[in-house]
């Protein structure tokens, strides 16, 4: 077998065919494909295609440990909770446990009768509250809703959220089963709260970090009795993650569908809650497209928390369900034992004026460290980490503010306010130590992103 020569006077010729007619450089090649092998080329795509699908399933993998572990130290903290502080219950929970009942299919009697129970059983540990004994607080209850006006209880069932939410629970273990989805609903808040430092670009050891203060701080306890705020923060973090997630281009068909479905359900669960965090976040949307880093993702929060918020001005109309108004009226009649007042919005103006210049105003002065915390919180906030991230953040904070300014009960300022510590436990966690930036956690940008592990690129 000859091969053709590269001389320049061969450059026209043809080259020399074989027997059967073949040219002979098309069966050298052949040859060589015959005797080499695959070409090389196929060797680094199936390389890569596995090392890739490696990755990913490595990553699922640390994603789902991460979560598990999550959801033990969340277990863990949240029994501390229930178990170290006083009452379980308020009155309060009386009227979400009937609903709950009610829902699972208990006959009215029966529910009464056993949220009376579940009730009574609760407030034992609250001397405070623990006048009657418990014989006397189970007739007192049970006898309640025949009792209690139809615009107080309508309060409750405007709000079906929680009670719904425990249905499951309560159809599958009964009584128990009311205080199984409040302690299921608060652990699920400490597995959001995780997901949501994640998604600002913490490390997987500051979002536990974050768990963590989550619990310790008052938002732990609250959380922790059977009372709507486990499902509100539940809710308000979810929401959170999807206006994150959305903000910075990341899944954005998911991030929307989550952030519309987590605030519908929060106007559900706490109307006051939902309405003020959806104001906030098309108003902070809005306000933010001058310094957007995209602002079509900022438009799509503007118009889903719009969308959402005018929904729910609108489903209430329809159906008449209580309004702030009617709330008002509640807080200055006494649960409406009294006669409806002329003017309740000045009556407003003057308790709210008076609750932050007499309650709020001791109460900072009494314990320093509450102040010192909110504004270390925001300092960090506007520092460490990045706009798009940030300001979701303390919007949401600042709602715990708004809704205890609607409601001026100087006794139910902790718990009306308790979502303004949601961003001082991420604030916290923020400033924990990290030797390096992960290439290996979803979500965590190492360069030009803000990260908590380049705090040079913070902020921009």
């Amino acid at each position: 077998m000859t091969q053709s020569s590269p001389h320049p006077a061969d450059a026209g010729r043809r080259p020399p065919r074989l027997d059967d007619g073949t040219d002979e450089r098309e069966e050298a090649g052949r040859h060589r494909e015959f005797t080499q092998g695959p070409s090389r080329p196929h060797w680094p795509v199936r390389f890569a295609g596995a090392s890739a699908s490696g990755l990913r399933g490595r990553r699922w993998a640390r994603a789902a440990a991460l979560i598990v572990i999550a959801g033990l130290l969340g277990s863990g903290l949240w029994m501390l909770r229930w178990s170290g502080g006083g009452s379980t219950a308020t009155p309060d929970t009386f009227w979400y446990a009937r609903d709950a009942l009610r829902y699972a299919g208990h006959s009215s009697a029966e529910a009464d009768r056993t949220a009376a129970e579940i009730t009574c059983g609760a407030m034992k540990g609250d001397p405070a509250r623990w006048r009657l004994t418990y014989t006397e607080c189970l007739r007192y209850r049970s006898r309640l809703p025949a009792r209690a006006p139809d615009r107080f209880q309508r309060i409750f069932t405007s709000r079906p959220g929680y009670p719904l939410l425990a249905v499951p629970f309560v159809r599958v273990m009964g009584a128990t089963g009311f205080a199984a989805a409040t302690a299921a609903l608060g652990v699920a808040c400490g597995v959001a709260v995780v997901l949501l430092a994640l998604a600002i670009g913490l490390r997987p050891v500051q979002a536990l970090v974050a768990e963590t203060l989550f619990y310790l701080l008052p938002t732990g306890l609250w959380g922790s009795r059977m009372l709507a705020e486990a499902p509100m923060m539940l809710c308000l973090l979810v929401a959170l993650i999807g206006t994150v997630l959305l903000l910075r281009g990341r899944t954005v068909k998911t991030a929307a569908v989550v952030l519309a479905c987590a605030l519908a359900l929060l106007c559900a669960v706490k109307p006051a809650n939902g309405v003020a965090l959806a104001a906030a976040l098309a108003a902070g949307a809005v306000l933010s497209l001058p310094f957007a880093s995209s602002r079509r993702t900022s438009l799509a929060v503007a118009g889903i928390a719009t969308f959402v918020l005018a929904g729910n001005l609108w489903i209430s109309s329809v159906l008449h369900l209580p309004g702030v108004h009617e709330t008002l009226q509640d807080t200055f009649t006494r649960h409406f034992r009294l006669p409806d007042v002329p003017d309740p919005w000045q009556r407003l103006a003057d308790a709210s004026w008076s609750l932050w210049t007499d309650g709020i105003a001791q109460l900072m002065l009494d314990e320093p460290l509450i102040p010192a915390a909110f504004l270390f919180a925001a300092a960090v906030l506007l520092t460490r980490i990045r706009r798009d991230a940030a300001w979701p953040l303390a919007l949401a904070g600042l709602t715990g503010a708004l809704v205890a300014s609607m409601h001026p009960l100087v006794y139910e300022l902790h718990r009306l306010s308790v979502v303004a510590w949601i961003p001082v436990a991420i604030a916290l966690a923020a400033l924990t130590p990290t030797s390096r930036c992960s290439d290996q956690v979803p979500h965590l940008e190492r360069t030009k992103t803000g990260s908590l592990c380049c705090p040079a690129t913070g902020g921009s």
